[in-house]
């Protein structure tokens, strides 16, 4: 085949999240292992993309209200194929990604869907029923003497639409493969059966030479990164359990995945820490973060990709769910997550501080080896089966 010509998008890729960076980033090296000579446009708001990952760059279409949907189309149709690439987007924000997708084909271009996950729930920012629209729901239900719950209805008629989009622009694409079994699971739930499942594209990430910590014998670090796209609840018990580690000796790393929103949120929980205790990640390059998490002791986060990228270098982990996402990646070490944003397990997270570094992160490395062999050949597979369907085109 000639000079393949790929566009990629479907994550607001350029938006200050170091784990969609990473995701994209491997995505590119991926194309680039199946097809050496292949050119690649990223729909993204960070333009500096062009010249990090030697690609062309394309506004942010779906995420941008001020963009187009036309525009995207034209563009699509420059180009070979569509491949939508990664994140949680199936639940996360599925009628943006949808509306990509149906654009693209409409105009007869091949799309893909690769390492996409899908949550057990749906976004409640956009499938949740609130404000006026929930008053007048909850005011007919009075009318039926509550006997009828209107609001409960029509967010499973909000659920049953969505599932039947997402149906509709999945069977018309080449290929579909998401994260992991989890969300293959959940997307069962359209109607939509076609799809395989491999792992994270992040997994593949490589880890820079040079750390922006450093490992000091005798000095336990702790990686933190508390999201603020939905926060931790209880943010008190969070800050005495900080007071603690420091109290034992432990200095704490924070590493914000979201330099902006993430940064500002433990800048301020962080005020009354003892700040020669206190380590920063100030680098945006997945590469340095993961090359941070490789200098932790443990790495606690409830952003799911820090979580990756820790495990990538077989830093024993400490979740806290966020959505089912962050549970489905801590089954692969046999861990569970220590409770979620809203109801967090802090001496969970404390014990099993202690646990790792009293030896049990040999087990965790001897489970992390397991879990990647597992995930590498799922990948391997389907990058094989990827490029199968691409020389068909």
């Amino acid at each position: 085949m000639t000079r393949l010509n790929i566009l990629l998008g479907g994550i607001p890729l350029g938006c200050n999240n170091i784990g969609d960076e990473a995701i994209l980033a491997c995505v590119v090296q991926i194309f680039r292992d199946l097809f050496p000579d292949v050119e690649i446009t990223v729909c993204t708001a960070d333009h500096a993309t062009a010249e990090l990952l030697d690609v062309q760059c394309a506004p942010l279409y779906g995420f941008d209200p001020a963009l187009e949907l036309s525009d995207f189309a034209k563009l699509a149709a420059e180009h070979d194929l569509y491949c939508w690439c990664g994140a949680t987007g199936l639940s996360d924000y599925p009628a943006v990604a949808i509306k990509l997708l149906k654009a693209a084909q409409k105009k007869g271009v091949p799309t893909f869907i690769w390492g996409v996950g899908m949550d057990s729930q749906f976004n409640p920012a956009h499938f949740r029923i609130a404000g006026k629209k929930e008053k007048l729901l909850k005011l007919a239900s009075l009318v039926t003497f509550h006997t009828i719950d209107f609001v409960a209805l029509g967010e499973q008629w909000l659920v049953k639409r969505i599932y039947a989009r997402i149906k509709d622009a999945l069977q018309n694409c080449r290929l579909v493969v998401l994260r992991d079994k989890e969300s293959l699971d959940c997307l069962k739930k359209s109607g939509f059966e076609n799809a395989i499942y491999a792992a994270d594209s992040a997994i593949y990430q490589e880890t820079a030479p040079d750390s922006p910590i450093c490992k000091i014998e005798g000095v336990r670090k702790i990686g933190f990164c508390i999201s603020a796209q939905r926060q931790i609840t209880d943010e008190q018990s969070l800050i005495e359990l900080w007071h603690r580690l420091q109290a034992k000796g432990c200095h704490l790393v924070f590493i914000p995945m979201n330099p902006i929103t993430d940064r500002t949120l433990m800048e301020r929980l962080a005020k009354k820490l003892d700040p020669q205790k206190v380590e920063w990640v100030d680098s945006t390059r997945p590469a340095d973060v993961q090359a941070a998490a490789q200098c932790c002791e443990v790495i606690v986060s409830s952003r799911l990709h820090l979580l990756i990228l820790a495990a990538n270098v077989r830093t024993p982990l400490i979740g806290i769910g966020r959505g089912s996402k962050i549970n489905n990646f801590l089954k692969l070490f046999n861990l569970t997550s220590a409770g979620s944003v809203e109801q967090c397990d802090f001496a969970k997270i404390e014990d099993e501080i202690e646990r790792f570094y009293a030896g049990d992160s040999n087990t965790f490395k001897k489970q992390a080896e397991k879990a990647y062999t597992e995930m590498h050949q799922r990948l391997d597979n389907a990058k094989n089966i990827l490029k199968t369907e691409i020389l068909r085109l």
